[in-house]
């Protein structure tokens, strides 16, 4: 049986995904910690009794009872000091998006998982939306896409659906003169993606184009059946990872530094390649987004 940890239950997403798993065979969730900032003790009891899962006060205190964990705080500040302890304890992690709000966090979630050679998973859902699977049968060397909502929470679905569509680490970013939140990805192998992050807020529609040995367009709207798509094999890749028949690390990394460098390219309207990304990028605060922040129910 593999038991699994649940840290944070700000989202929807806790309550998609232990669904998920509790309609497994071999999976249970076994321990919730909460820190409540957005969810009060009546949400937190119930999700626990829900899922027949045990309440830690400490989340640390966690790690030698569960197989894997799942780090689902909003507050992506929170991130690297909730999952580096597990990562250093050889439990394999998920973290949700965005992974971290500094390339400082970011180095230190990676080089814990390098260290002790355990499994990272998580970022965006959208990557696994099974309707993507038609852009990267056609091997594209050109995406463009379009989200909307706050760049930085909203935007890591471009960033990590890009990054998972073609399969190379990033060099360059060049942003686009008065074309809004619109910037031009290089990438290693020379391929290219145009992201724009302020499209259109109504129907909440994520767009991709791909251009390959043939030219294929995806739109994902933001409701509850399409989102329920992804989750599916979002969790299922989680269990793979936790199996250890996957490692995401090397693409959510890299990815988490794209989001952090996009940031920047437009703060300044300067090109950023990627060897001066630490220098350019600022840390992203969530202190404000979680104020505001909301869970769909």
């Amino acid at each position: 049986m593999i038991e699994v940890g649940v840290l944070g239950l700000d989202t929807s997403h806790p309550e998609k995904f232990a669904s998920i798993l509790g309609d497994c065979d071999d999976v249970s969730v076994a321990g919730v910690w909460d820190d409540g900032k957005v969810r009060d003790e009546t949400y937190t009891n119930e999700f626990c009794a829900d899922h027949g899962a045990d309440r830690y006060d400490d989340p640390y205190a966690m790690i030698d009872d569960v197989d894997a964990a799942m780090i689902l705080t909003v507050d992506w500040c929170s991130h690297r000091t909730l999952s580096v302890p597990f990562l250093e304890a050889g439990v394999p992690t998920m973290i949700d998006k965005p992974l971290a709000g500094s390339i400082t966090d970011i180095d230190a979630i990676e080089a814990a998982a390098i260290r002790s050679g355990t499994p990272l998973y998580g970022g965006s859902a959208v990557p696994f939306h099974p309707d993507l699977a038609a852009l990267t049968t056609m091997n594209p060397k050109t995406v463009f896409c379009s989200g909307y909502g706050d760049p930085f929470y909203y935007g890591v679905h471009l960033v990590d659906t890009v990054r998972s569509l073609l399969e190379s680490d990033w060099t360059r970013i060049e942003p686009v003169d008065g074309a809004g939140r619109v910037a031009v990805v290089h990438f290693v192998d020379g391929s290219t993606a145009t992201l724009r992050f302020d499209g259109p807020e109504e129907e909440g529609t994520f767009a991709f184009l791909g251009v390959g040995d043939r030219t294929k367009t995806v739109h994902i709207e933001s409701t509850v059946d399409e989102l329920e798509r992804m989750y599916g094999p979002f969790v299922d890749g989680f269990l793979e990872a936790v199996r250890g028949e996957r490692d995401d690390r090397e693409r959510l990394i890299d990815g988490a530094r794209l989001l952090l460098g996009l940031q920047a390219a437009f703060e300044d309207g300067e090109s950023v390649p990627l060897d001066d990304v630490a220098a350019a990028a600022s840390a992203f605060d969530s202190t404000a987004f979680l104020a505001n922040y909301e869970p769909y129910y």
